[in-house]
């Protein structure tokens, strides 16, 4: 019997650091590592979506494009129309005489009257919104457009024309300034074939018709 009480005496601790390892908490092993969760992706637009194609276009080239993306989307077709039309002269890049120039480097709060036009806005689910890029930037014609719609909820994918300037800048300016919107990527579409067209459509998740 003293033998035995001895030999208990020697394996109590070990049977107590088993049995406290047995009631450790799963939970607190968990709760010691951030699970980091991505945010979810922008839904894709509806294959049936009502699309509505919008451009601004000082050269014709952004409206080309446009007429050609309406075409292959049997979307609507709509160009902004500033009330003052913009002149020859504000092909002088840097002139600071120039009404571009003085938009471009005003106030961000600047928006150029456009003439009213377009019916029944609410009724399109995904807009594709063309415009040339202006020093870097989107013309404040395309503000001024945006703040007259209720886009808040729809989907906007940009599309820019421009001799050398990507899509970044502009882009993340129209996001910030409109966080209501569903912006999708948008890209530079000068000098791409119709097919080259039609493969950015179907990759918006736009069904080409």
């Amino acid at each position: 019997m003293k033998h035995f009480t001895h030999l208990l005496y020697l394996i109590l601790p070990f049977l107590t650091v088993f049995c406290g390892c047995e009631k450790e908490p799963v939970t607190d092993r968990q709760d010691t590592q951030q699970q980091v969760t991505p945010p979810p992706a922008p839904p894709a637009p509806s294959q049936d979506a009502k699309v509505l194609v919008v451009s601004f276009s000082f050269t014709g080239t952004t409206k080309s494009i446009a007429t050609t993306l309406a075409e292959l989307s049997g979307g609507t077709l709509y160009s902004i129309e500033p009330e003052t039309t913009y002149g020859s002269e504000n092909n002088t890049y840097y002139d600071q005489n120039t009404r571009a120039y003085q938009e471009q480097y005003g106030p961000a709060s600047v928006r150029p009257a456009i003439k009213k036009t377009l019916d029944n806005a609410g009724d399109y689910d995904v807009i594709l919104l063309g415009f040339p890029i202006w020093y870097g930037k989107a013309p404040r014609v395309i503000f001024t457009f945006l703040d007259a719609y209720p886009f808040k909820g729809k989907t906007v994918v940009p599309f820019i024309t421009s001799g050398s300037t990507g899509i970044s800048s502009a882009a993340a300016e129209l996001k910030s300034a409109y966080a209501g919107i569903t912006w999708k990527n948008g890209d530079r579409l000068n000098g791409k074939t119709r097919e080259q067209l039609k493969s950015w459509l179907e990759s918006s998740g736009i069904k080409v018709k």
